[in-house]
């Protein structure tokens, strides 16, 4: 990533968002990584070390370096947490901010000040101390149209599994450029993607490595 991207990722469950997600970051390994991980997703666990502490979490973001994965307690005002894990974003800033499951923070008509503020502005602001900043943000969900305005009318790339409700599909397709039922025959795993500035949307499969298995593997004639 070279420069600060907002970036939206959507589809039905088991249609690789969060694999395509992940692998993105693989690639790109940016050096300061926090994870707003709404469901404690156990394929996330390897984004970085887990908090269910959000002040610890927040006094993590210290270092030069970090890659830090909050898990937001249920039992408690998850509005304010999701707040305080934004607010904490802003100010350190220089960092990719990855957010699952944000119609789960976020409305279609209600962006939380926080958040708002990351969407809006992140792109490059200077701090307090006069030091230029900026955000990667990586939102991630099922229904497009669950998900605040401000987010998805700042997107830098949209990239889309299969959705199942016509109303995403339609939102979608305008801003995709494609016919929508293109959008909910999709296989698991296929995907279309539009950056800003292309024409034409593009079009893949998610695939992975295959682990070499070690253990089985021959060994060499002594």
């Amino acid at each position: 990533m070279t420069k600060a991207l907002m970036v939206g990722v959507f589809g039905a469950r088991g249609t690789g968002k969060n694999a395509w997600t992940m692998q993105q970051l693989a690639t790109a390994r940016p050096p300061r990584l926090v994870v707003w991980d709404h469901k404690h997703d156990p394929t996330m666990a390897t984004l970085g070390e887990g908090f269910t502490d959000l002040g610890a979490c927040v006094r993590a973001m210290r270092g030069k370096r970090f890659t830090l994965r909050y898990m937001p307690d249920h039992g408690a005002d998850v509005a304010a947490q999701f707040d305080l894990f934004c607010r904490a974003c802003f100010l350190v800033g220089n960092l990719c901010m990855v957010v699952d499951e944000l119609p789960e923070v976020t409305k279609a008509n209600r962006a939380p000040a926080a958040w708002r503020q990351c969407v809006n502005v992140g792109r490059l602001y200077r701090g307090a101390d006069g030091v230029e900043r900026s955000l990667v943000i990586f939102g991630l969900g099922q229904r497009p149209s669950e998900c605040d305005k401000s987010f998805m009318n700042n997107l830098d790339v949209l990239h889309t599994g299969r959705v199942a409700q016509a109303t995403d599909a339609r939102t979608l397709a305008d801003l995709l450029n494609v016919d929508h039922r293109e959008l909910m025959r999709l296989p698991d795993l296929h995907w279309i993607e539009r950056r800003a500035g292309q024409a034409e949307p593009l079009r893949g499969v998610l695939t992975f490595r295959k682990k070499v298995d070690r253990s089985s593997a021959q060994k060499p004639t002594p």
